[in-house]
């Protein structure tokens, strides 16, 4: 296949499917993330947020030693159709710019809202979809307006490159056509684990797939970590200086509130609150043994990281890690003086990778808490409650780290902590070799687009 050919000079990208305005700091991480790639790619970039946040805005950021101004773009399906960035005005802006005769009288048209313009005078679309929400697992309603937000792509004739994600399932046989049509519009499509790759071919068929569709890991992996300025990080610091090992445990919010509620929507095979304890037991008993309890979710709104359909209604998607860390600490604290911690205060995405990188072992429920640890060549067991476990850290090589909670009891999820545990050493050295080259195949990625 005959690559694109993308200008180099002041090219302009929009950015789908990330954002900074969410707890969630795995959806931050990969916001900031593909902004790296694609500034390592194309210095001079302009780069609009499309389709992200509730109002406009302009974002500062500091990316790999730079500082940048990002703007936010929103696309809105609220009931006051008046407002100037909602889906329908872009819709109408883009249905006349196609029956317009001169191209003149078009630009006048697509350049008088700032907001279309933003669209219409887009070189590259680059879509995220979060991550892991190009799919109807997570309910119909996000994925139709993530949907949506990328058919405003195609009405305005733009490129769209799919970034690394998971795609799938699409259990509904629409979403699956809009999926397949969607992709098929793409001029290249990443996904981040082999299982995506294949899902892509099925969905397109081997011919029209061609070489289009590739693999490359999770952009999260190239996100720079950034010391906090807070008096704990001294303390963390000093418990990683006194010999100890220290153990990060990232414990979901989401997970456990399933348990308490008695509404197991991810089918676990365990009760995931005795499986902590029982993590935290087993830690506590190995010699020379701190624990760091690190949340990663901190605060959820109604917009913030998916959770499927039936949790959301349940609640699922208000329940932050920090309040669940907060909980068991003062649980267990006591009990094992001087041997469990707890990460508290305001933390960004960059200043959390930071705190896990200080850990000689780490077991996370969210993924992008692992893929911080994994990313700095911290041996890393990931407590699994959906597929997308198991590509990420298949890409780094460790895909026997992964301890499925859907298909395992807590005793054989304890093995898998266990015997990860007592080979770190040998993980770490793994990782320090598959590490390098997934960071670079993921900065790598836009060669593609180059003649």
């Amino acid at each position: 296949m005959k690559p694109a050919q993308i200008p180099n000079d002041k090219i302009k990208i929009s950015l789908l499917g990330a954002s900074f305005e969410t707890g969630n700091l795995g959806v931050n991480a990969l916001a900031e993330a593909s902004v790296k790639v694609i500034l390592s790619h194309w210095p001079d970039a302009e780069i609009a947020f499309f389709g992200s946040g509730f109002s406009p805005k302009q974002e500062r950021l500091n990316i790999a030693g730079r500082d940048i101004s990002v703007r936010t773009v929103p696309v809105r399906f609220s009931k006051n159709v008046l407002l100037p960035y909602h889906f329908l005005r872009f819709v109408l802006y883009g249905v006349l710019g196609k029956i317009l005769p001169g191209s003149r009288a078009k630009d006048r048209l697509l350049r008088h809202n700032t907001y279309v313009r933003t669209l219409y005078e887009t070189d590259l679309a680059l879509d995220i979809t979060g991550g892991d929400s190009f799919s109807d697992i997570y309910g119909s309603k996000r994925f139709y307006t993530g949907t949506l937000r990328k058919w405003l792509v195609v009405l305005f004739g733009k490129k769209l490159v799919m970034m690394p994600q998971t795609y799938g399932p699409f259990d509904k046989r629409l979403t699956m056509i809009l999926a397949r049509r969607m992709i098929n519009y793409a001029t290249l499509v990443y996904s981040r684990d082999q299982a995506g790759v294949k899902r892509v071919k099925e969905l397109l068929g081997e011919e029209k797939a061609g070489e289009k569709v590739s693999f490359v890991p999770d952009v999260g992996f190239i996100l720079d970590p950034r010391r906090p300025n807070h008096e704990e990080i001294d303390s963390l610091e000093k418990i990683k200086s006194a010999n100890n090992t220290l153990v990060g445990l990232n414990i979901s919010g989401l997970l456990s509130h399933g348990e308490d509620t008695g509404d197991n929507v991810f089918d676990l095979k365990t009760d995931y609150p005795a499986l902590i304890d029982s993590i935290i037991a087993f830690l506590m008993k190995q010699d020379g043994t701190a624990v760091l309890l690190v949340p990663h979710v901190i605060a959820l709104h109604k917009s913030d990281a998916p959770a499927p359909q039936s949790a959301r209604r349940k609640g699922y998607g208000e329940q932050s890690d920090a309040a669940v860390c907060e909980k068991l600490y003062e649980r267990v604290a006591a009990k094992h003086p001087g041997r469990i911690f707890i990460v508290r205060g305001s933390h960004d995405h960059g200043q959390i990778k930071y705190i896990i990188g200080l850990c000689d072992f780490f077991i996370g429920s969210r993924m992008h808490a692992c893929i911080a640890a994994l990313s700095q060549c911290v041996p890393a067991v990931g407590i699994a409650y959906s597929g997308k476990f198991q590509g990420v850290f298949e890409s780094v090589g460790v895909g026997d780290c992964v301890a499925d909670a859907r298909r395992c009891r807590e005793d054989e999820l304890l093995e898998k902590v266990s015997s990860a545990y007592q080979r770190r050493d040998q993980i770490r050295e793994n990782l320090h070799e598959t590490v390098p080259r997934a960071k670079r195949a993921i900065l790598d990625m836009f060669k593609a687009l180059e003649l």
